[in-house]
């Protein structure tokens, strides 16, 4: 449908925000029901354990690493199209996961929609920017948030498809997917016009902050890295002679958690004192709290490791709205980058 006009002067638009909320969690919960299909498809197919890796390494790179480019097309064309699409895609192309005839297909299948995936999040974010009025950080991170509660429900709704359906119950997430891409359809999103020095850009003649969109990237990366490897390796640092107040399952479900209410609360508080301020601060935090952690036993170590996860994702949906901030007229490249390429290079950094 047609852009509403320039919504720079209006409140937070709740209804367009919740649908891209919504299709954040229904895309991330479809993608991430491949850990529970894996075990399935590794016995149907015959796989070894390199075959069922490449599966998800495939899936993990799709959906990262070619967000910026997404994020390019969405900048240079309206496309509003491409939201309920992308829901659409990343549910069909999931949900034949469990039905697909060979590896190949499997491949291709989730090749495919992880593509899917990578279109939907930074066009979605600059919806969200859109969207949110003043209140940019507060609805990133809200946004953010629905991105993490599908990858939390993804796991528990796949066991629940498969165990009730064998594999063919994959098919079941062509029905959230339809439901929402029509929602999306339906619905007017808010258009939001460039800032004025910076209107008449569009066409290349923006000057991009290079240094300041590099270092962000490279902290982007660098926190996933850390992210990513604390959540492989906490179970064992507690299993290997510490004296935790509770099991290592516990611990990480604290962390995790703790992480996105840390999101929450930075992106909210980034709107008061800033970006740059709640980026640096919460980072700062995070090295001092988890070298605290290591030398600490039983209750105090618990409340350690939950702080340390909530400053460590403090930052995660404030670091979108900074590098929209730093390329206002191409704020899709902008969400590509900080959602897409730097988090998929921070989660290769942790493999290695």
């Amino acid at each position: 449908m047609p852009p509403e006009p320039d919504a720079g002067g209006r409140g937070m638009q709740a209804v367009p925000l919740l649908l891209l909320v919504a299709g954040h969690i229904v895309v991330d919960a479809s993608q991430n029901i491949l850990p529970v299909l894996l075990p399935v498809a590794k016995v149907t197919f015959g796989l070894s354990f390199t075959q069922v890796g490449l599966v998800a390494a495939l899936l993990s790179l799709t959906s990262s690493l070619t967000q910026p480019v997404f994020g390019w097309l969405a900048d240079r064309w309206r496309s509003d199209w491409l939201l309920p699409a992308s829901v659409a895609w990343t549910a069909l192309c999931m949900g034949t996961t469990g039905v697909v005839p060979s590896y190949p297909s499997l491949l291709l299948a989730v090749a495919l929609a992880g593509l899917g995936t990578a279109a939907y999040h930074p066009k979605a974010s600059v919806g969200v920017a859109e969207a949110s009025g003043i209140r940019k950080g507060a609805a990133m991170s809200l946004f953010s948030a629905g991105g993490n509660l599908g990858f939390a429900i993804g796991p528990v709704l796949g066991a629940f498809l498969l165990t009730r359906f064998a594999a063919s119950g994959t098919l079941g997430l062509l029905l959230p997917g339809a439901l929402l891409s029509a929602a999306l359809l339906a619905v007017r999103f808010p258009r939001v016009a460039p800032p004025r020095s910076h209107r008449g850009d569009r066409g290349g003649g923006e000057r991009v902050p290079v240094r300041g969109l590099a270092l962000l990237c490279l902290a982007v990366s660098l926190r996933s890295w850390t992210y990513q490897a604390t959540i492989t390796f906490l179970p064992f640092l507690l299993m290997n002679g510490r004296q935790p107040a509770a099991p290592p399952s516990v611990a990480l479900f604290l962390y995790l958690f703790t992480g996105a209410l840390g999101g929450l609360l930075g992106g909210n508080l980034s709107d008061r004192w800033g970006r740059r301020s709640i980026l640096l601060g919460t980072l700062s935090l995070y090295a001092p709290l988890m070298l605290a952690f290591q030398v600490t036993d039983g209750a105090p170590a618990l409340l350690l490791l939950a702080l340390s996860g909530a400053a460590l994702l403090g930052s995660f949906s404030v670091a979108v709205v900074y590098a929209q901030e730093l390329l206002p007229t191409r704020m899709g490249l902008a969400s590509g980058l900080t959602l897409g390429f730097a988090f998929g290079a921070g989660g290769i950094g942790a493999g290695v």
